[in-house]
């Protein structure tokens, strides 16, 4: 793999983390959306809930000898994150579900499919491929997202999901550009996408200043500037901090089976409409 270096000749920047960004327009934002849509949120949440003895089922620990199957303590997916796409896909049995970067992810959603019948086939967008993940997908695609034709996504209808877990940064030519300039703004109405590693109404952590992520500012702009064909669904990270309707999860949390499991997540979960 060709590495890059990266010349900061602005000589005044240095990344931290922004504190200031809690109290800014986009947690109006979430505020007002929050209030006006509780009663949605929570259902949703509810019906989540709703597959506990499932979800229960999946193992809290990695197993060596399935390295296909979930695990709820994986490093990379928080407990709600985790949840979500496990719940998105059971509940919604879409006929496509789109990731782009895979791994713990496609395994949880794998999980929902064999667990309720789906009629869902999982197509991964990748550069890095993993064999025990090729497996459980249905189609795969080892290139890098920049690098695919903008139509590769009008697969995507109404009920199906489309999850991103890219490179988190913005630069010419690469994945976050193209995905926010030209894949989003084309997808067909219905369709639930999930973004992952944004942390709205907060900056991202100051312990990850130095890996310059910058996805979640675009996504802010987005939202700010009318969220033109979008609509707020699930923003994990704001409903764990600044609410307590996560707490209708705790019945789960509490299994002794999850016991360890992180129950936050870091998800942004939007629908096109």
């Amino acid at each position: 793999m060709k590495s890059k270096i990266i010349i900061n000749d602005y000589s005044t920047y240095s990344p931290k983390r922004r504190d200031s960004l809690e109290n800014s327009p986009v947690r109006y934002l979430l505020d007002k959306h929050y209030l006006e849509n509780k009663t949605k949120i929570e259902n949703k949440l509810n019906r989540f809930i709703s597959l506990k003895e499932q979800l229960c089922e999946i193992s809290r620990d990695f197993n060596k000898d399935r390295p296909q199957a979930p695990n709820w303590i994986n490093g990379w997916l928080p407990g709600a994150d985790a949840l979500s796409l496990y719940g998105y896909a059971a509940l919604g049995n879409p006929r496509h579900y789109v990731e782009v970067g895979s791994g713990n992810s496609t395994k949880f959603v794998r999980q929902a499919i064999k667990d309720h019948d789906l009629q869902t086939r999982i197509i991964s967008i990748d550069p890095c491929p993993r064999a025990e993940i090729d497996a459980i997908c249905d189609e795969v695609v080892r290139a890098p997202l920049e690098e695919l034709d903008t139509g590769f996504f009008s697969m995507l209808q109404e009920g199906d999901v489309f999850f991103i877990d890219n490179s988190h940064r913005s630069f010419q030519n690469s994945d976050v550009t193209v995905f926010f300039t030209e894949i989003l703004p084309t997808l067909r109405a219905g369709i639930t996408i999930g973004i992952h590693d944004i942390y709205l109404p907060f900056d991202y952590p100051n312990e990850w200043a130095d890996r310059f992520y910058n996805e979640q500012y675009l996504l802010c702009c987005y939202l700010l500037g009318g969220m033109n064909r979008l609509e707020i669904e699930l923003p994990l990270v704001y409903l764990y901090y600044c609410t307590e309707s996560m707490q209708l999860l705790n019945d789960l949390w509490a299994d002794e089976r999850m016991k360890g499991v992180e129950k936050h997540g870091a998800a942004f979960w939007l629908r096109t409409t």
